[in-house]
């Protein structure tokens, strides 16, 4: 048998130690012999936990530097998914001046290279022989592509030809596709290399969650006053927050590479298994493919309500964008303050239950909104947001630290480590949920006559309404419900794991 690194490391959400012993798992056909020691990235020791000490009562195995450190990498993601997401489609049609069902669709074939990118990412980056982490190469990587590929979307030239326009932004979304896979992927795969402690996983992922909280305050403050003073319609505006955004992008997800230096990795010695045999084996688990339901259906109502979230703003609330601000650091607050608590819920009743509680909140706030109207109060919008964000929070801690323990289970039961190919479909996922949003919106914007050439606030329509309670409303509402009915029959316990 061989000899194998592990090292530990900090997932998107917090920070969790990862109590690795020495271990020898045989497995037979391609999944060959895998031992593993600990050590870090530079061959020194690593921070090495006492197994003895991983109990509830005192959960951190992972210093709190490392775990801040790989938790930057969160920050990154956020700005650059939130931005896009909430940015994308209102700048194709009202600043590139493109059909909104054309708009909807470019986003959405774009995210449809994730197909191939994703899974062949998160194969290789297991596959990878090297003497340090598999995972921290495709950081690196992927910090370049990820900032870049920001900076082109938000900096489009003004060609006079809209094809022309819709092509250059068509090629940038590609490469941002191609990049979010890089890093987003193989950083995702490191909460279940850091640690086998089952509550652990929770607390990485609230560290993490904080870095999400952050990068939503920058994103829900610093836009939207940007986009009033610099013109909600400019080019101008949008090539700021691309420069800007784009050094904070890759600023975030380069501590995350240069600060993982002594994370624990893990390297099993694989005889180069098919992919489509990976493939097959990901999707024979059940507990994997009911998480990816829960995230496919509440996802897609995320991305619609987001994709028209500028629009009904100015259209049916009839408000500026700067109201956003507010509501931006009070979700923010909101997210910093329910992490600790959702964590210690879950403790309680469980990481499921928690994220139903979590779905129940989002549910009765996206209801809501068919009731929002220009005269109500400011307060209600700030309120909605918070409890929008608290939901989000259940959402993001608890569906991360059940895949984590989902990767975890398969390698109990197998011996070999799959974290890249289950990490990539669950990113696919993602992805393409938010890809399906923006296409809903932008078609049933053109199926309402939303004209490209007037401002965003200047058709208020009966059918412009319903198109836009479609994308915050409708869709949101009914997934959430389809979403804690799958949720309902989650399994997985602490004791499938330990």
């Amino acid at each position: 048998m061989n000899s194998h690194r592990m090292s530990a490391r900090l997932g998107p959400m917090g920070a969790v130690a990862f109590p690795f012993v020495h271990q020898a798992c045989e497995t037979s056909g391609e999944e060959a012999k895998m031992t593993s020691k600990v050590a870090d990235a530079s061959g020194e020791d690593a921070f090495l936990p006492d197994p003895a000490r991983d109990t509830i009562e005192n959960p951190r195995q992972v210093p709190l530097r490392l775990q801040y450190s790989w938790g930057s990498g969160a920050l990154g993601i956020a700005i650059l998914m939130n931005s896009i997401g909430g940015l994308i489609l209102f700048y194709m049609v009202s600043v590139l001046q493109i059909g909104p069902a054309l708009a909807g669709t470019l986003i959405f074939v774009s995210k449809l290279l994730g197909v191939v990118t994703d899974p062949v990412v998160g194969t290789w980056s297991d596959r990878l022989r090297t003497t340090g982490s598999r995972r921290r190469p495709f950081l690196l990587w992927g910090s370049f592509a990820c900032a870049g590929s920001f900076i082109m979307i938000f900096t489009t030239p003004m060609f006079a030809s809209e094809i022309l326009r819709a092509s250059y932004v068509f090629g940038a979304l590609l490469i941002y596709t191609c990049g979010y896979a890089l890093f987003n992927v193989p950083y995702m795969s490191m909460p279940a290399e850091m640690t086998d402690s089952y509550h652990e996983r929770s607390a990485i992922h609230g560290v993490r969650m904080m870095y999400v909280a952050i990068a939503s305050l920058v994103v829900g403050t610093i836009s939207p006053i940007a986009l009033e003073a610099l013109g909600r319609t400019s080019q101008f505006s949008y090539t700021v927050i691309g420069l800007c955004g784009g050094a904070i992008i890759f600023g975030a997800t380069m501590i995350a590479y240069l600060g993982t230096r002594r994370a624990r990795f893990t390297a099993s010695q694989v005889e180069r298994p098919k992919i489509l045999s990976e493939v097959g084996h990901v999707f024979s688990n059940r507990h994997f493919i009911r998480l990816l339901g829960v995230k496919a259906t509440q996802l897609i109502g995320v991305a619609s309500s987001q994709a028209a979230a500028m629009f009904f703003l100015l259209n049916v609330l009839q408000r500026d964008l700067t109201i956003l601000a507010p509501a931006a650091v009070v979700g923010t607050l909101v997210q910093l303050a329910s992490a600790p608590l959702l964590v210690r819920l879950s403790r309680k009743i469980g990481k499921s239950q928690t994220y139903i509680v979590g779905g129940c909140f989002y549910l009765l706030a996206v209801l809501s909104w068919y009731f929002a109207s220009p005269t109500e109060p400011l307060i209600f919008y700030v309120l909605r947001m918070a409890v929008v964000s608290f939901g989000a929070c259940a959402n993001v801690i608890m569906a991360m630290s059940m895949l984590t323990d989902i990767i975890s289970f398969d390698a109990l039961r197998t011996g070999v480590r799959r974290e890249g190919v289950y990490t990539a479909f669950y990113s696919f996922t993602e992805k393409f949920t938010f890809a399906v949003g923006p296409l809903i919106v932008g078609i049933a914007l053109s199926a309402a006559g939303f004209d490209k050439t007037l401002p965003p606030e200047a058709m208020r329509t009966p059918e412009i309404r319903q198109a836009l309670l479609l994308g915050v409303c409708y869709i949101p509402g009914f997934l959430s419900i389809a979403a804690i009915t799958l949720l309902a029959g989650y399994k997985l316990k602490q004791e499938d794991v330990s």
